[in-house]
């Protein structure tokens, strides 16, 4: 499997725990790191499509728009600009409610580890 296709994977396995977290285990408090109401908005099935489109879509443009080397500290970085780019330019106004849960910080450590985890997989799973 390339690298594009795990972040796909790992975009609709991160929504779906996301899901799992926020709905069946209660995490993030009553709104679910403001999750909730994003849920709700777009639907289980279409948000697992949105993460799985948007983490292709990110790995996309920075293998191949940037022309970035494929590293943690890079790819970090990227997710914490994106991240950043999301909140400050609303992007989604479905996560308005993520946003004002979490602080920059926050948010900004949830941006980077999105993308940095299909890295990982990837590096675990290429000589297999």
């Amino acid at each position: 499997m390339d690298i594009i296709s795990i972040a796909c994977v790992t975009g609709f396995i991160g929504d779906a725990s996301l899901q799992i977290a926020t709905e069946k285990l209660n995490m993030g408090g009553p709104t679910g790191w403001g999750l909730k109401e994003y849920f709700k908005q777009h639907g289980k099935t279409e948000s697992l499509f949105i993460a799985g489109g948007m983490m292709t879509l990110f790995y996309v443009l920075y293998l191949d728009v940037l022309n970035l080397p494929l590293n943690y500290m890079y790819l970090s970085i990227y997710g914490v600009i994106l991240d950043y780019i999301f909140r400050k330019f609303v992007i989604f106004p479905s996560l308005d409610g993520y946003y004002k849960q979490l602080n920059y910080v926050q948010s900004a450590l949830w941006g980077a580890i999105p993308l940095i985890l299909p890295f990982f997989v990837y590096l675990k799973f290429r000589d297999v």
